[in-house]
């Protein structure tokens, strides 16, 4: 069965490599700008909220729509960056001043669903100023680096994922993994 992802992207600069290791994984991926508007969710059998300049909560107002849509949406959905702070703000989670770049230990404490395979330790690429202080209500805790405690979540009810780092670059281990457990998740 053929899974359609759509991606979208708010100007970040790693969008068009998403896009890419889904195309290789054999994914149907759409790129889609958030600020022109051109997004129906109930397209895709899944979606991944990617990075961006913008800041959680100052930016919040910019992003009502897709925010709108993390709540609402019955789909399975991947946070990457940007996209996990704003699943995690839209749940009722702590945004916090926070900065991590480059390379980062990641600590895996529970493989489950999205991070399945990767194994308890792994180098992830890190590009943010803000973080996830405070875990929302109904997400667990996956993974964590030696500076923040919430590097990987998930909602214990519905197929909402997010991580704080960048599973598409290279610098990322086994980021090709995270991207196969999403895609299967989404197959149902």
């Amino acid at each position: 069965m053929t899974v359609s992802i759509g991606v979208v992207y708010f100007g970040g600069q790693y969008n068009h490599l998403i896009w890419r290791r889904l195309r290789e994984l054999e994914v149907d991926a759409n790129l889609f700008d958030y600020f022109k508007g051109d997004l129906n969710l109930d397209d895709f059998d899944g979606l991944i909220i990617s990075g961006g300049p913008q800041n959680i909560p100052e930016d919040i107002y910019n992003l009502s729509s897709i925010a709108d849509a993390i709540l609402k949406g019955n789909r399975p959905i991947l946070g990457i960056c940007l996209g996990h702070q704003l699943i995690s703000y839209v749940y009722g989670g702590q945004i916090g001043e926070g900065r991590e770049y480059g390379n980062t230990l990641l600590y895996v404490d529970d493989e489950d669903t999205i991070l399945r395979g990767v194994g308890r330790k792994i180098i992830v690429w890190e590009s943010h100023n803000k973080a996830v202080i405070t875990p929302p209500k109904d997400f667990k805790i996956l993974a964590r680096s030696d500076k923040f405690m919430i590097q990987a979540l998930m909602h214990v009810k519905k197929h909402i994922y997010s991580v704080q780092f960048h599973p598409e670059v290279k610098h990322t281990e086994r980021g090709e993994l995270i991207f196969k457990n999403f895609i299967e998740v989404c197959r149902g």
